[in-house]
């Protein structure tokens, strides 16, 4: 687990997610074009965050479902370039 401090409404928090998490945000928000993964973070994770889990949950969930979406969007190309043959 690597931990990274973040500031949120409530005040300074720290975020525990494993290295893979924090990997994959800094991936995201470097594709998306924000200078680091807090900007992303702030942006793109938090507003969604329900009040009935935990901070560290919904960002797993996040990124979770943004990999899935990365992944639907190959494999459709991967669909339409083999239809192309």
């Amino acid at each position: 687990m690597e931990q990274r401090h973040i500031h949120l409404d409530s005040g300074r928090s720290c975020l525990a997610l494993e290295r893979e998490y924090w990997q994959a945000l800094e991936v995201f928000a470097y594709e998306d074009g924000w200078n680091n993964w807090r900007e992303f973070f702030y942006m793109r994770v938090l507003p969604n965050k329900p009040t009935n889990i935990s901070l560290a949950s919904h960002a797993r969930k996040m990124v979770t479902l943004f990999l899935f979406d990365e992944f639907d969007d190959l494999r459709q190309s991967h669909a339409r370039d083999c239809a192309d043959y």
